[in-house]
């Protein structure tokens, strides 16, 4: 079923609270791209992370792996119900959808 979307919104689907729309569109502002994770009725809401967050959750990972998705999940955190960030099945989904959240512009390198 397709998302209807409200022009007035410039793209945040129409079914969420004018409320919800205003503070999406801030963080759209503040911080480029916002995602939106809904799990058992919940929402979590993300920014993409920036290179600080990125480099510093890099060495973080080399002594605990695990360590690098927590770092960049709770350091890219907006909103939403904070506590299900300690869920490990919450956890663990999250953690099988960071390659969007970490997604990167690949282009084409030629040799002039």
């Amino acid at each position: 079923m397709e998302k209807k979307e409200n022009a007035a919104t410039h793209g945040v689907p129409a079914n969420k609270t004018p409320n919800e729309n205003r503070q999406i569109e801030e963080w759209k502002r503040k911080h480029g791209k916002v995602f939106c994770y809904e799990v058992e009725g919940e929402k979590l809401y993300f920014r993409q992370p920036d290179r600080k967050t990125l480099a510093a959750a890099g060495v973080i990972a080399k002594n605990d792996p695990m360590k690098y998705n927590e770092f960049v999940l709770k350091n890219s955190f907006l909103g939403g119900k904070a506590e299900l960030l300690e869920d490990n099945s919450v956890f663990y989904g999250l953690s099988q959808v960071m390659d969007k959240l970490v997604a990167a512009k690949v282009g084409e390198l030629k040799n002039l």
